[in-house]
This record gives structure tokens, sequence and C-alpha cells, in this order.
């Protein structure tokens, strides 16, 4: 029923999460907050108002969640990154998210997830011979603000560079806009920490964070998950692999640059866990949510669909309240 609702066309559809999003993660919304004295501008603003109003922080992350589910939503159908228009990410990226993610780590790098969707979205949006200076250096600015609240985002831009070159045909401007808009938001954050009086900003120190205090899920748990995750991205990928074969230059164009997308947050994702031995959720669960849709769309078996949407529902809920 979940699936057969959410591959429909029918904005409606959308209302369903505001039943969805508490049932997922009213664990998330009682706290513990995601803290960090060493964190980004944006988030640090962010922490300021968690700490005087005490709702504050599960009303941004109710409203930031349905705003990622609709977004995820809008980029795939605006950029036709499948065959037909449908609100799959809608309902995949919340069972997913609330798959992967603990109390305590929905921090920074969800807050800032919208500007990079965001980003994405304009920069998809270009065409080969049309103007793309515009749409190039909001890129740009967006994904600065995005780093504003989590500086990994910033290497986001080689998605934006790797987009151009497989839209248009090489223009040096198009390379050097987007970096600048990004180096603009750095200096414009720069300026008005330094008339703040606050001068020991040192935004790569700000990636490092300590793993949330949690109970870890059973070993039961991660094995289920680990194998229903390979099954669908398996099944997507071959897939995806149909679609875009099948699908016109554009089409293709723009699923390359997905391609681009996803492979560069699995960079992010890798280096990150290197570096602090866990990944912010998020960063899995946006390209999956995504991937995923290619497999939810097939129209043999629906029921086997139907059947693992509530395998994740499953698991969500026994990630939140087991």
């Amino acid at each position: 029923m979940l699936v057969r609702l959410f591959r429909s066309n029918q904005p409606g559809v959308l209302l369903g999460l505001l039943l969805l999003m508490p049932l997922l993660f009213w664990r998330h919304f009682q706290g513990p907050v995601p803290a960090s004295a060493n964190g980004m501008p944006l988030h640090l603003l962010l922490q300021g108002f968690f700490g005087m109003v005490s709702w504050g922080y599960a009303a941004i992350l109710f409203l930031t969640l349905c705003i990622l589910a609709a977004q995820l939503t809008g980029t795939m159908n605006e950029a036709e990154l499948t065959d037909r228009r449908n609100h799959l990410p809608a309902l995949l990226f919340p069972l997913l998210l609330g798959t992967l993610a603990v109390p305590g780590s929905l921090g920074p790098a969800l807050m800032g997830m919208p500007f990079v969707l965001w980003a994405m979205r304009r920069t998809w949006s270009i065409t080969s011979g049309g103007p793309a200076l515009a749409a190039l250096c909001d890129g740009g600015l967006l994904l600065g603000l995005a780093s504003l609240f989590y500086m990994p985002y910033a290497f986001l831009i080689v998605v934006v560079w790797a987009s151009v070159s497989v839209i248009r045909p090489f223009h040096w401007r198009d390379y050097l806009v987007p970096l600048v808009g990004l180096a603009l938001v750095f200096y414009i954050a720069w300026g008005v920490l330094h008339l703040l009086g606050i001068s020991s900003w040192r935004p790569l120190r700000t990636v490092t964070a300590a793993i949330p205090i949690t109970n870890s899920p059973s070993s039961v748990y991660n094995s289920v998950l680990a194998a229903l995750l390979v099954l669908l991205s398996i099944i997507s990928l071959y897939r995806f692999a149909g679609q875009y074969g099948r699908g016109v230059v554009r089409e293709q164009n723009l699923r390359s640059a997905f391609l681009a997308f996803a492979a560069t947050l699995g960079i992010i994702i890798g280096l990150v866990a290197l570096l602090n031995g866990w990944f912010p959720p998020v960063l899995l669960a946006v390209p999956l949510s995504l991937l995923f849709t290619f497999a939810f769309l097939g129209t043999r078996k629906v029921w086997l669909s139907e059947v693992a949407a509530l395998a994740l529902l499953g698991l969500a809920l026994w990630k939140q309240f087991g």
C-alpha cells in the first residue's frame, strides 16, 4: 500500500509525511541534541536557538526532514532521473534514514543537506546551449551555505564541475563561477565572525566529531539491514542501467551527474568514517533514496516492493523503539 501510494504523481501523498516522520523519529525529537563546541557558524547559530527554546530542536528537525523528502522528489522529477514522475524518494528517504540514524546523529550534516539538494537542482537545470552562469553561481553559493553547517559539503563543488562537463561543452567560466560563489560565502562568513570578535574559527577542525552515545543495534539487526540494502542496490543498479541505455542524451547526462553526486558522497562518507569512526547517516540515505526508486518502480510483482518497504519500516521502528 505504501509503495502504490507514493508511486503516483499526486502531490497530496506528501501529507502522509506528517504522520510518518513522528512515527520514525520520535526518539530523535526527544533528544539528545547534537552539540559541538567547534562547529561551523550556522550550526552554532542553531545550537544557540536550541538552547533558548526547549522545543526548538524537535521543530527544526521535523521541518528539515519534511523539506528534504519533498526536495528529493522535486529534484528527481525535475531532472527526469526516472522514466516517470513519482514521489517514492519522499517515502524511501525517511525509511532509510530511520534505519540508519541513532538519536544524536542528526546534526549539522542534516541541517545543511537542503542547501546541497537546492544546489544540485540549480546545477542540473542548465542546458547545453542555454545560459548557465547564474545557475552555476547559485550552485556555488548554496554549497557555501551548506558548508557553513557541515564543512565536507564544500567538496561537492566537484559534482558541479562534473555535471557541467557532461551537460555542456567546455567553458572555463563554467568551472570558475561556482568556485567563486563558494569562496564568497566563506569570505563573508569570515568577515562577519571577525567583526564579532571571533578569530579562532578553524573550519577543517570541525570535521572531527565524537560518536553519538547510544545503544548499538544488535548483530541480527545489522545483518538483516545489510542484506536488504545490498539486495535493493543490486536491483536498483540493474534497472538504472536499463533506463540509462533507453534515455535520450540529456537524460543520460543528468543520470551521469547523479552518479557523480552519489560517488562524491561515498568518498565523503569514507573519509569522515576513517577520521571519526562513524559518518552522518544522511550522507547515505539521500543517494540511496534516489537510487532505490528505480527498484521500487518495477511493474512486475509489485507486492515484492511492498514487502521491501514494510521491511524497511519494520527495521526503522525496531531502531527507534526496540
